[in-house]
This record gives structure tokens, sequence and C-alpha cells, in this order.
């Protein structure tokens, strides 16, 4: 899993089909690979069209946040949206993971499951 800012087959539409497999990748992996080590759900730049989709995910994915913006280029009000006024974050309790009824179903191609991920906070 890793955040591709653009489809590199050139398919404008592709850009925004890549984000969701992204994210369904990040939460799957979660699923399995937090009983080994700290999720990561990579990276993302905070003036992408889709950067408000990967910011909520990041805030509730348990795991680091951080963009990788060009110097300069940033969505410094979105990025204020998943922050306290302090700059610090509210991280959650556990990992991100998907609900149960998402679990044997595959949102990327079967034109019927929405992945849908949870997580705690105090």
């Amino acid at each position: 899993d890793d955040f591709w800012c653009t489809d590199p087959s050139g398919d404008p539409n592709g850009t925004f089909w890549l984000q969701g497999c992204h994210m369904v990748h990040c939460a799957y992996n979660s699923l399995w690979m937090a009983h080994f080590i700290h999720p990561d759900w990579d990276m993302f730049q905070s003036t992408h069209p889709c950067a408000a989709f990967h910011a909520a995910s990041r805030a509730i994915s348990g795991g680091p946040i951080y963009v990788s913006d060009s110097v300069g280029d940033h969505n410094f009000r979105l990025l204020k949206t998943i922050v306290l006024p302090d700059g610090s974050i509210l991280r959650c309790n556990f990992y991100a993971l998907p609900t149960r009824d998402c679990l044997f179903q595959d949102p990327l191609h079967d034109g019927q499951t929405i992945l849908k991920i949870w997580n705690l906070n105090k």
C-alpha cells in the first residue's frame, strides 16, 4: 500500500480509484499486521483532489499522520481539521479496522460493498 498521487497509466479517473484502493489495502493490512507492527497508512498530499478523504482516514487510523507536500504548497485549512489548536493530534486507542460486514467482501470490485472502518478514542 502506497500513496499514488496520480494514476501511472495517465487515466485521470484512475487517480480517484487508486485512492480508494489505498484505503482498502491499509484497512485490511491493519487487520493482519497490527498484531506484529504499528500500522502506518502512509503520507498524503494536503493539496491532492482526494486530500480530505486521506486526512479523515489518517485521523482515525491510529497511526502517524504526516504529509508529503512540496515546500510551500500546503492546505493548512485542511490540516487544521485533524489537529487540536495547539497542533497536537488526538490519536485513537487502537488501529482502524474494517467493520465485520466488510471482512470477506471486495469493496474494490464487487460493486456493492462500501468499505467502513472503525476505531475508538476515549
